[in-house]
């Protein structure tokens, strides 16, 4: 094979975009952080769609390290998330890990 060949072999990256790239790389908390706000910003911008958030948000919540990136600041974004997503009509349960069971009560009451 030629020196021309195999560089029209091997693969181009492709582009992705920045959530897409962050959502397999969260290793610390500083990532996690970046991740949730883009996904809260594209909300309020509305130009990502509640199930895109839904499942980002179930992706993060299901990371190996979860309980060492959810520091009190990534929690509360998280659960801005997860309130914009009920305002928006989505019938979710709050997930325990970002709402104590007395505030299941008050927020599915409401």
């Amino acid at each position: 094979m030629t020196t021309k060949a195999k560089k029209e072999t091997t693969k181009k990256p492709t582009k992705s975009s920045s959530t897409e790239g962050a959502v397999g790389s969260i290793t610390s908390k500083e990532e996690l952080k970046s991740f949730l706000l883009s996904i809260r910003d594209k909300m309020a911008e509305q130009t990502a769609a509640s199930i895109f958030a839904v499942s980002a948000v179930h992706h993060v919540l299901n990371l190996p390290n979860i309980y060492a990136l959810l520091d009190n600041e990534n929690k509360e974004i998280a659960r801005d998330i997860w309130l914009r997503l009920k305002q928006a009509g989505l019938q979710l349960r709050n997930p325990p890990l970002l709402f104590k069971p007395e505030e299941e009560e008050s927020h599915s009451a409401g």
